[in-house]
């Protein structure tokens, strides 16, 4: 990775002074028509208002903290202790809502256990690159993606910071996929060509008809053969539906692998195979390797989701010589160093959309396959080896959608090893995990005490990059230095910062470990009241600290002591926060996983009333001042306690909440979710018929029966263009619950999708969920 602008930007800090004067000027532009005012605006209450931009000032300084997305380290030739990083960042500006992506440059000392930066470039918005890789024969020499407008496409090439050159390629094809499920920017191992992944190029659309009728033209045979736009029509094909591949692909054309010659600057989208959809590619000697997610009769909702039929292939650099290396769930393929294999991980084929993975080595001599780490069902008591790997004490198995695009080290003390660095969800935490391909031992290198959250970004030579965090304490980097001694590594990590500590702490809080329960959660909570907790918690007696209940959607998902920006807002408002993990999150071995499946209308409901009444007997949250806060399946969680334990709840807010189940299993683009989670048969070769006896037994778990039960105040926060959980469920919900007479406000963002995460969405929903709160809690 590499960034070819130093540039300086607007600070994305709220209270810069240049974020200050734009919103200034935005608000008094002359030339910007005056919104529409009314007696009601006129007429708000200072303390309204007042209220309204506490709730505001605390969403944007709680959000507007940098998510780190992608870095590498490189050593100085000539000195060694001197380390250079490049990292991306993901920031939120309150002034344009949108998301920027930021690149940064650092040189750090690492001595004496401390890292001391030496140099850092002033930050450069690369919003509009997709993909940026250095050549592997020349580092000075950079690929890059560059997406100028929607209708704009370019791939650059830079040689020492200068473009040496620039092809547009818009109409070779569509937009590029920057998604980490699909995108991907490779070099080609003689760095002459680069390969990534973009839509396909559109049909062409009707052009006026230039020939003219004649003599001969009936003859022959009418068929269904045409290609392109001919007698005035659209290429036939252009219409033809192919579906897309769901929540966050909307509207996207299929992905297809895209070669680009650098010396020529010729452009090559490549054939796809039949019934499958290129990814992630990587470059070997001759050929491409890449993840094909693999569809018949439709296509799956594949983001979030990691039991899709796919597998790891190979082609040529022409598209030809295709071959399936490995079927069944599989992706992330990264090549070993030596490029004799390709690892990737694996998850079960249907069932829960995610669950714990293989860690699989496929060996391009032989062409075998051999299981690296192994599907684990119960975290192990002690050390054990399983399969030929030594696995540590506690292990829960592996837990990730991806692996890190560079994800190999070599400590100094053992050159050629082949080590890899990623990270897994363990428990309540994200651990940092390296696995030595030659010894084959898996070894642990970061708490799993929930002390603190550590994500792998990237690894370079014998240092790791990577990201740190805690529910108080927003995101920074941390780099590590990889030691080899005989069989044990060791990583020794460098903070870089000194993050500031905030009003917040937290505790990781155990339930019930017995049979088939696994219930762990996460209580953060102010450390004392201040100006900001005014309007909810005043007194410093935790027993009065109104408390806020927060299950994780999925269900198969986690909550991890990473910095959490609703949380952390709402807690320094003076909420005490529960995030919960039930039965069914991840990190907790597979048998946790499958315990949920078939009692997604018990297990968690009654799981999550455990957690929140352990805290009311604590006293550090007030049982009378208790409300609930719910997403997708945890909306459902949220709609179906609505219904089952009225006046638990002063309030409850549910973000795109599965209603109905037999609705959404016709409506989303996962239909095989209700099936699966009600432990229901599904084929993705040939999916089923919603019949009237699987419709009843949906219907029976589905909060949708239960609106004449529901009494206390409802929101609902729904995205008009939600793929995943379709919204039409919810607005019949919502005047049913009108007509019942039930306290019910809903408000709908137009063009968002499932995770309302446009900053508008995001800002709106944060600031009206605490004014819901705060009028809940007062009756």
């Amino acid at each position: 990775m590499a960034y070819m602008v130093r540039q300086t930007v607007n600070s994305m800090y709220l209270n810069s002074p240049s974020a200050a004067a734009a919103r200034s000027a935005v608000c008094r532009s002359p030339t910007q028509s005056a919104p529409l005012t009314t007696n009601a605006n006129r007429d708000n209450s200072r303390a309204s208002v007042a209220f309204a931009r506490t709730a505001r000032k605390a969403f944007e300084a709680t959000y507007g903290t940098p998510v780190f997305t992608a870095a590498t380290a490189l050593r100085s030739a000539g000195q060694p202790n001197v380390v250079s990083i490049d990292y991306l960042s993901s920031q939120r500006d309150f002034v344009r809502d949108s998301k920027r992506q930021i690149a940064g440059h650092m040189a750090l000392a690492l001595c004496d256990g401390k890292a001391t930066v030496l140099t850092k470039s002033p930050p450069a918005d690369v919003s509009s690159t997709s993909w940026s890789q250095p050549s592997p024969t020349d580092p000075s020499v950079v690929a890059v993606l560059r997406t100028a407008s929607a209708s704009e496409r370019f791939v650059e090439i830079w040689r020492d910071g200068v473009l040496e050159k620039s092809v547009d390629v818009s109409s070779v094809h569509g937009q590029f996929y920057a998604d980490s499920t699909f995108g991907r920017l490779a070099w080609s191992h003689s760095g002459t060509s680069v390969v990534y992944v973009a839509e396909k190029p559109e049909y062409e659309k009707a052009q006026p008809d230039k020939s003219a009728d004649e003599a001969g033209d009936d003859e022959g045979e009418v068929t269904d053969e045409i290609a392109g736009s001919v007698a005035g029509i659209a290429d036939p094909r252009r219409y033809t539906f192919a579906g897309d591949w769901g929540e966050t692909f909307s509207g996207k054309r299929p992905p297809a692998l895209v070669v680009f010659e650098v010396d020529s600057g010729s452009v090559c989208v490549l054939p796809p195979p039949e019934g499958v959809s290129p990814g992630q590619a990587q470059c070997l000697d001759d050929c491409i390797v890449f993840t094909g997610y693999q569809h018949t009769v439709r296509k799956h909702g594949v983001v979030y989701c990691q039991n899709r039929p796919s597998g790891i292939y190979t082609c040529d650099f022409e598209g030809k010589d295709v071959r399936c290396l490995f079927s069944g769930s599989a992706r992330s393929p990264r090549i070993t160093p030596s490029r004799r294999g390709v690892v990737f991980l694996s998850t079960a084929t249907g069932g829960p959309h995610a669950s714990t993975s293989e860690l699989l080595h496929y060996d391009l001599a032989t062409g075998s396959v051999s299981t690296l780490v192994p599907i684990i069902a119960e975290p192990l008591g002690a050390q054990q080896k399983i399969g030929g790997t030594l696995l540590p004490q506690g292990f829960v198995g592996i837990y990730a959608d991806q692996l890190p695009l560079e994800p190999w080290i070599s400590p100094a003390e053992a050159p050629g090893r082949e080590v890899m660095v990623f990270s897994s969800t363990w428990r309540s935490t994200t651990a940092v995990l390296a696995l030595d391909l030659h010894h084959r031992v898996l070894s642990l290198h970061s708490p799993v005490d929930g002390s603190c959250d550590c994500g792998v970004l990237g690894a370079n030579g014998d240092i790791v990059v990577a990201k740190h965090s805690t529910p108080a304490q927003p995101e920074s980097l941390m780099v590590g230095e990889a030691k080899q001694l005989g069989q044990e590594l060791s990583i020794c990590w460098y903070k870089i910062g000194h993050p500031t500590a905030g009003n917040a702490e937290w505790e990781v809080v155990c339930g019930s470990q017995s049979g088939e329960s696994r219930l762990e959660s996460i209580f953060m909570y102010p450390s004392k009241p201040d100006h900001e907790t005014r309007y909810f918690w005043t007194d410093g007696n935790p027993a009065s600290r109104p408390l806020a209940v927060v299950p994780h959607g999925g269900p198969h998902s986690t909550y991890t002591v990473a910095y959490n920006p609703l949380a952390a807002g709402l807690v320094r408002l003076g909420f005490g926060v529960l995030l919960v993990n039930f039965t069914g999150s991840l990190g907790f071995g597979q048998n946790a996983v499958l315990a949920q499946i078939g009692k997604m209308d018990t297990l968690s409901i009654d799981e999550i009333q455990e957690a929140a009444s352990s805290i009311h007997a604590l006293k550090a949250g007030d049982i009378q001042r208790t409300v609930y806060l719910g997403g997708s399946y945890s909306g459902y969680t949220g709609a179906l306690l609505a219904g089952r334990a009225p006046g638990f709840y002063s309030g409850i807010a549910l973000r795109n909440p599965v209603i109905s189940i037999g609705e959404n299993a016709a409506m989303s683009d996962i239909p095989d979710w209700a099936y699966a989670e009600l432990g229901l048969d599904y084929s993705f070769e040939a999916p089923p018929e919603l019949t009237p006896e699987d419709f009843a037994a949906m219907w029976r778990a589905s909060p949708s029966r239960l609106v004449d039960k529901v009494k206390d105040p409802l929101l609902l926060l729904l995205g008009a263009g939600d793929r995943r959980v379709p919204p039409a469920q919810s607005y019949s919900y919502f005047a049913r619950l009108k007509a019942a007479g039930a306290p019910v406000q809903c408000k709908v963002y137009p063009d968002v999708g499932h995770p309302l995460n446009t900053v508008e969405a995001e800002r709106d929903s944060f600031v009206s969920i605490v004014r819901f709160f705060a009028s809940a809690l007062k009756k």
